[in-house]
């Protein structure tokens, strides 16, 4: 945020900043005040003096050098006191446009020169021109996290899951709160303000912005997994069946929202892959460089392997999903274990090597929470300033974190970089039994089944939209991809692909002390044509079939 922003929100937080600091501002980047506003927020700071800069930032002020700040991965606060969201609903949102770019994209048809070199692609030889959509993007919105903010952002969400819900058959006719009947089984929607397990049961406190109801849910139910529906999380929006008789609903069902069934899509005759990699953690002494080598032979159809190449001719997009550099300052003691020491050099590194890909495959990138963007979801593309060159080239796109898009003109892909898959590990149960971090696929499950990405207040660091809750998947993908736990892992629910993403990095202590195991040097490719998935080992260029062909 900008200098005169930061002021304002201190004031407007009640939160003095000492003339010293006032003056010196003006030697901190954007990010550091974006980091000492949230930190203040966080810590209930009321007075801001050159020694809580200095702990936070980790550098003196006073010496105005050019040194990288560490970037802190912090939630912001998003309120002293609960305020029941009831009591603003009827506030006029101030309507801000977020961009929704369409941008087409033609797959090309030709040779292409690569490094001086002559590369024939098979994707040369499809039978029609195909594009890629960019159906959703996320912009930064210059909005006051204020109280408005906040209640605009959860109603779009209510609006949004009510909608999804109406879909499902015993959810045609929903009541408001306010105006539900006594003494028949009716269905209601609304979001879960508060929740209390007992031995008997759990007793959801839900609010539509018309009444706040409390629902009675019992463990005995025979209609619903009990173990999923005691971890619902607060904020999430679900459906109830039953019955309301003295101030309680009684619930005989609960309706997530969920996606529906469907078959994996299959289009045409091209016979194309999509390739999903990510985590490439440039900077790091503990990634393997050699996978960068291996994975350019790969897309480049030179691994010398006739088999392997014929498959590497086919690829016509790749996927990277962020945390593509290592960062600076991302967790205790990285510094130590950078051999290259600040983001220009990372990115630069980063760049020369998806600079040898070659342009006849489409390469999508998003950012992850070791990039130089926000932590804050949704985060902006990667900057341009740091990447000119790449971003010239016609082949490459550059997206936020998360994004949707539309591959081949037929199939619809979520990306998303997959930092909340922490806090599911960590704060739902049933997950954790069901494998944790060793089965991205159920965490990916239970976010599909919510039709939220970041689900509940504290799940990621975000930023409220105030006409727009990102979080909310309403495009129903077919293909979900995320990375983050550098957990190689491919599975599938109601017709949609769950791919996580390896890694190119071993495992550092820091992962080893949060319970990560990584599974680095794993390709996956889904062939557009028949469904087909392939996993590669770039160590060894191992091929493993991971679904048969589905048409």
């Amino acid at each position: 945020m900008k200098k005169e922003d930061f002021i304002n929100l201190l004031w407007e937080n009640n939160i003095i900043p000492q003339k010293k600091v006032v003056d010196l501002l003006d030697s901190l980047k954007e990010e550091d005040l974006d980091i000492i506003f949230k930190e203040a927020i966080k810590n209930n700071v009321k007075i801001i003096d050159e020694e809580f800069i200095n702990r936070i930032i980790g550098k003196n002020i006073n010496n105005n050098n050019k040194e990288n700040v560490e970037k802190k991965e912090n939630n912001v606060n998003k309120k002293q006191n609960k305020i029941n969201i009831k009591d603003f609903f009827n506030i006029k949102e101030n309507k801000q446009n977020i961009e929704k770019e369409s941008n087409n994209v033609i797959l090309i048809e030709s040779t292409k020169k690569h490094i001086g070199e002559e590369i024939e692609l098979s994707v040369k030889e499809m039978k029609e021109t195909k594009e890629i959509n960019i159906l959703k993007r996320f912009e930064i919105q210059k909005n006051k996290p204020d109280i408005i903010s906040w209640i605009a952002y959860y109603k779009q969400r209510l609006d949004k899951i009510r909608k999804i819900l109406k879909e499902h058959s015993e959810m045609k006719s929903i009541y408001p709160l306010n105006k539900i009947p006594e003494n028949e089984e009716v269905a209601i929607v609304g979001l879960i303000y508060d929740k209390k397990i007992t031995e008997k049961g759990i007793t959801f406190v839900i609010e539509d912005g018309n009444n706040v109801v409390k629902a009675f849910v019992s463990k005995d139910n025979e209609n619903i997994d009990f173990k999923i529906v005691k971890d619902i999380p607060l904020d999430s929006v679900i459906g109830l069946i039953g019955t309301y008789k003295n101030k309680m609903f009684f619930a005989n069902n609960v309706i997530l929202p969920n996606v529906p069934i469907r078959k994996p899509k299959t289009l045409g005759e091209d016979d194309a892959y999509i390739l999903f990699t990510g985590d490439w953690q440039v900077g790091n002494k503990y990634t393997f460089y050699d996978l960068f080598d291996r994975f350019l032979q790969f897309v480049n159809g030179k691994t010398g392997n006739e088999k392997i190449d014929e498959i590497a001719r086919k690829i016509g997009y790749i996927i990277i999903i962020g945390d593509v550099a290592d960062g600076v300052g991302v967790y205790p003691e990285q510094k130590e274990e950078l051999v290259l020491k600040t983001y220009e050099d990372q990115y630069k590194s980063f760049e020369d090597y998806i600079l040898k890909i070659p342009e006849s495959i489409k390469t999508i990138i998003i950012p992850g929470n070791h990039d130089i963007p926000r932590l804050a979801e949704p985060q902006p593309e990667l900057p341009r300033s740091l990447l000119r060159e790449s971003y010239s080239m016609k082949n490459i796109y550059y997206l936020s974190n998360p994004s949707y898009v539309k591959i081949h003109n037929s199939i619809i892909g979520l990306l998303y970089h997959g930092y909340v898959l922490d806090w599911l590990v960590s704060n739902i149960s049933f997950l954790r039994e069901r494998g944790g971090y060793e089965n991205p696929g159920e965490l990916m499950k239970f976010m599909l089944m919510l039709r939220l990405i970041f689900p509940s207040h504290g799940s990621n660091p975000y930023v409220p939209y105030i006409n727009e809750d990102p979080s909310v998947i309403e495009i129903v993908p077919d293909f979900f991809h995320t990375g983050h736990i550098h957990r190689a892992s491919y599975d599938e629910y109601r017709g949609i692909d769950l791919i996580n993403s390896s890694t190119f990095q071993d495992i550092t202590p820091y992962q080893r002390e949060l319970g990560h195991k990584p599974e680095p040097g794993i390709l996956f490719l889904r062939n557009i044509k028949n469904g087909e998935v392939l996993s590669v080992n770039l160590f060894n260029f191992e091929i493993r079939k991971l679904r048969d062909k589905v048409i």
